[in-house]
């Protein structure tokens, strides 16, 4: 690692040390200021709003725009204490992280991490930007790599000023993977003085303990030498675990004891006691509890449960880094900058030893069939069957001990650049550069070689020649100990994702109307993108039994070439307005992207303001954009896999070689969306309108359509067989299959429709104090998916399947968040404040089910007939109460008026005199000045997660996408600003 993070160091130099320069030149010109010639600073007059780069536009900008843009600020993170991104966005009804800590706990194939999308459509459809720019991606993506996404969880919380949502597509304005929409996460800046948060928090049952420490100190510095400001962050967060057995509903898998309706889980990853084929019979066997041998059965029971004691419903993590952001001013038409992140993550964890499956091979290359899985031979003493067996399902052999898995990752950007403010008709020129990169690693200890352990099942291991392994043992004890030095290895993997980045941008204002300012802006850029990947030398040989990881893994790299354009007609506005006709103002924006494997694509964007009286605003749409395949997707490697199908032209079971990975022939996902709003701000304007009453209410509605064409997917074995798709299928010339290729295709269409809407009210600060409500809330009342299904005679064509609010799919398709807070000032500047949020999330139909009844086979065969499982709604409430120690107030010196002492003689010039500070003078209280104290509960009743028995849920008894197995959680927080 250190010798190759060594080899880099070149690659990052050119960035990095500009940046480095910067900082020092900034601190050796402060300390020689009072030597410096004079220079103009960039000042913002008394009154007037500094304009800022939102979301979504290229010009800077002041006030509202085409483009619909939703804000999480410090009062929305404040008032419900949260310690993550990750918690700060997921209680943003408009998106969900689609995989988290939570979602997949311990050994998963994204450990570590949250990937977060809007409308929830999959991952990598929302684009993620710091201050802007691309942030690397996490390098072990979804899938061995093939579905990449930027770690929410690698940007520290102590860094961030806001969150800012663009709602509907971006591709025309920052590329490929904005087709969901933007997710823009701003630092702070121009932040004087310091700020440290401590914050604890404990759920009631003892566990999930969550310690967090941020520290932010800022420092702006005006003087001869120009204008200068530093910011610092720096941020630690602790959680430990939560077990499985420690939460009820998950500390048994036999959920036929909660309802008859309730099916238990046919494997908890695999079952300690296995089920088996015999080669010779054709019999079932499954192995008996009671005993250390297979029993024969006609039929396949439901697995037998046990306590999952290695089993986690949340893992450790332990995350620490910060940013630097550095803004000087040399002169007042210049602006040098630079923002640094770095971050570290560890992630440890444990699950149950997953033992062997009928998946497992022990040849990277399957040559002959008949012996391509673990076989437990005839002539093995423990075997009484007399016969070759080999498991159906998978055999779990927690003798071994669990899998104990530690991550580590680490993320590294850096952005440098320069702003030159023209002096005329506010143009500006923009460039900067990005390097960014993440590096992550991954120990799994506790697995079983492949091939030692069939040459143990058949006595013949190299150092125990003639001593046979026994795999029905249950987990009682450590029978099979002595093999344990020869089968036992561990899995790794080193991943790195780079990130490289150079823009040029220049805009302005071309004319200057009497309806506003009509701007051009313009930009170039240059990506480049790499992801390298590393295993172990048994999981790249397929020697590890239900392997993470298995087979070569890949490194490719990629660049796209990029121009784009934005203009702002502003046909309506300002001195150019009447009652029905406030505002129309449309941006049109183009993009074109040259891509390194496709070609180029150009997608376009038309937004529209409309705006007929100065309280209502209404916003419309229409964008194109685009997903290109991911490295992964592309060059991932392929792998080979017996599975057993049925092959509808012969009628007949078969095992058969079937073959997964990359595809280099593949397109890029074309996306069309269609976003309208609707946005009510009475007496916003004018204080003396019918409306005056209701200002600082807030409503709107948002509406949305996305559709995806070529989406990309794989099928799987059976419905490739039966749609026998060309080039997929192979045969022999007598016409036995003999092989299937489920690579990664250009397959279906996806299409999604919802709405979003809230208000809010903040009332004026009144004797008895002052209210503030707020409402957010998503409905998705469409999301189908026309994809290659196979039909129940084998065969499989093209359908239509409304996945609207199915488990593991789009979640719930209701939910919403709602909070009021009662705040006071007392004491003269000190702040009291309490409120409550109560958040809720729509029931949902399990994995289980016939969508919508566009698949009824899919539910055929439940008990009753036809039967769905419906996974409640969820509903909780916080609660949250605060004290905040205010600043003393500051005393404005004030001189005498002009006029004549008593005896007659004129006042001439005396020195200004304070006034007497009013107010505590204790030291105690001086200390405790901007000091805010804060004590809440989550989750006030104690609600437990809806019951969830599908797949989706990893059979931890809850939907791992809608809802979190915390239960009560107590927290306190101090905060002291300097």
């Amino acid at each position: 690692m250190k010798i190759r993070l060594a080899a880099r160091c070149s690659r990052v130099a050119a960035i990095v040390s500009a940046a480095q320069w910067l900082v020092l030149f900034t601190l050796g010109i402060t300390a020689r200021a009072q030597n410096a010639s004079p220079t103009p600073v960039p000042a913002t007059s008394a009154g007037e709003l500094e304009q800022l780069t939102v979301t979504g536009y290229l010009i800077p900008r002041v006030g509202e725009g085409p483009e619909p843009v939703a804000t999480l600020n410090q009062d929305f993170i404040t008032k419900q204490a949260y310690q993550t991104i990750n918690d700060v966005l997921n209680n943003y009804p408009g998106g969900m992280s689609a995989q988290n800590t939570q979602t997949f706990t311990g050994n998963s194939n994204s450990p570590a991490s949250s990937a977060y999308t809007l409308k929830e459509l999959p991952v990598g459809s929302t684009l993620v930007l710091i201050d802007g720019y691309r942030f690397p991606g996490y390098a072990i993506s979804i899938n061995a790599g093939t579905v990449p996404f930027v770690d929410i969880n690698s940007i520290p919380l102590a860094a961030v000023d806001r969150i800012e949502i663009l709602k509907d597509g971006g591709s025309a304005t920052y590329g490929d993977d904005a087709i969901a929409g933007v997710v823009n996460i701003i630092t702070k800046e121009e932040y004087n003085g310091a700020d440290i948060v401590n914050y604890f928090g404990e759920s009631q049952r003892s566990d999930y303990e969550v310690y967090h420490l941020s520290m932010t100190g800022g420092l702006t510095q005006k003087g001869n030498f120009g204008k200068v400001s530093i910011v610092a962050t720096f941020d630690y967060y602790d959680q430990s675990p939560i077990d499985s057995k420690d939460r009820w509903w998950s500390n048994n898998s036999a959920f036929s004891r909660l309802s008859p309706n309730y099916p238990n889980p046919a494997t908890v990853f695999f079952p300690p006691n296995g089920s088996y084929f015999g080669l010779t019979s054709g019999n079932v066997y499954v192995q008996n509890p009671a005993n250390s041998h297979p029993d024969l059965l006609t039929t396949i029971p439901l697995s037998e449960t046990t306590n999952p004691l290695d089993e986690q419903l949340a893992a450790r993590e332990r995350r620490y880094g910060g940013t630097v952001n550095v803004d000087y001013y040399p002169w007042h038409w210049l602006k040098l900058w630079s923002k640094l992140i770095v971050q570290r993550n560890e992630e440890t964890s444990v699950t149950p030893n997953q033992g062997f499956s009928e998946g497992d091979v022990y040849s990277p290359n399957i040559a002959a069939f008949g012996t391509p899985e673990i076989v437990i031979p005839a002539r093995n003493p423990f075997n009484p069957t007399g016969e070759n067996l080999i498991p159906l399902f998978g055999q779990a052999l927690p003798e071994f001990g669990p899998w104990k898995s530690d991550v580590i990752g680490r993320t590294f950007r850096e952005v440098a650049g320069a702003t030159i403010y023209l002096p005329w008709n506010n143009w500006y020129i923009n460039t900067a550069a990005v390097y960014g990169e993440n590096d992550v690693s991954q120990l799994v200890k506790n697995g079983i070689k492949t091939r030692e352990l069939q040459e143990a099942l058949n006595g013949q291991l190299p150092q125990l020649p003639g001593v046979y392994f026994n795999p029905f043992t249950n987990d009682l004890g450590h029978p099979n100990a002595i093999f344990y030095p020869f089968l036992k290895t561990n899995q790794s993997e080193d991943n790195r994702t780079d990130l490289e980045q150079y823009v040029l941008q220049a805009g302005g204002t071309v004319w200057a109307l009497p309806s506003g300012d009509f701007t051009a802006a313009g930009g170039l850029e240059y990506r480049g993108e790499s992801y390298i990947q590393s295993n172990d030398v048994d999981s790249r040989n397929f020697n590890i039994t239900s392997a993470d990881f298995a087979g070569k893994l890949f490194s490719a790299r990629r660049w796209v070439q990029s121009a784009y354009g934005e203009l702002s007609i502003p046909i309506f506005g300002d001195r150019w307005s009447w009652p029905g006709l406030r505002q129309l103002q449309v941006i049109l924006d183009e993009r074109l992207d040259n891509y390194s494997q496709f070609g180029s694509a150009a997608k376009p964007k038309i937004s529209i303001l409309y705006k007929p009286l100065d309280d209502i605003a209404i916003r419309l749409s229409y964008s194109e954009g685009f997903i290109v395949p991911t490295l992964g997707q592309l060059f991932s490697g392929q792998s080979q896999f017996a599975v057993s199908v049925f092959d509808p032209v012969t009628q007949h079971n078969v095992t058969v070689v079937e073959t997964i990975g990359g595809n280099p022939a593949l397109k890029p996902e074309n996306t069309y969306g269609y976003h309208g709003e609707i946005v009510w701000t009475p007496g916003s304007k004018n204080d003396d309108s019918w409306w005056h009453w209701a200002k600082g209410f807030t409503a709107y509605v948002d509406w949305y359509q996305v559709e995806i064409h070529g989406l990309i997917t794989t099928a799987n074995a059976d419905t490739v067989l039966g749609a026998n798709l060309p080039g997929s299928v192979i045969r022999a010339p007598n016409g036995t299959l003999t092989g299937i290729l489920a690579i990664f295709t250009n397959l279906g269409n996806l299409l999604t429709d919802g709405i979003e809407f809230g208000a809010n009210y903040v009332t004026k600060e009144y004797n008895w104090g002052k209210l503030e409500f707020d409402f957010n809330g998503a409905y998705v009342y469409n999301y189908s998916i026309n994809q290659l299904l196979k039909e129940p005679n084998g065969f499989a064509q093209f359908l239509v399947t409304d996945n609207t609010d199915i488990s593991g799919t789009t979640g719930p398709d209701f939910k919403f968040v709602t909070s009021i807070f009662y705040s006071k000032h007392v004491f003269g500047n000190d702040l009291f404040r309490s409120g409550f949020t109560l958040n809720y999330e729509s029931s949902e139909l399990d994995q289980t089910n016939s969508a919508h009844n566009t698949v009824p086979p899919n539910d055929a065969g439940l008990s009753p007939p036809g039967y769905i499982h419906l996974i409640g709604d969820w509903t909780t409430l916080d609660w949250q109460i605060s004290y905040e120690f205010g600043p003393p107030a500051e005393i404005t010196p004030e001189a005498p008026k002009p006029g004549y002492t008593k005896e007659g003689k004129r006042i001439l010039g005396e020195n200004a005199i304070a006034p007497a500070p009013e107010g505590h003078g204790w030291s105690w209280r001086r200390l405790l000045d901007n000091t805010t104290f804060t004590f809440g509960i989550k989750n006030l009743c104690d609600t437990r997660p809806p019951l969830a028995i599908d797949g989706n849920s990893g059979y931890q008894g809850y939907d791992t996408l809608a809802a979190n197995p915390i239960q009560r959680f107590f927290y306190g927080q101090i905060e002291k600003k300097f």
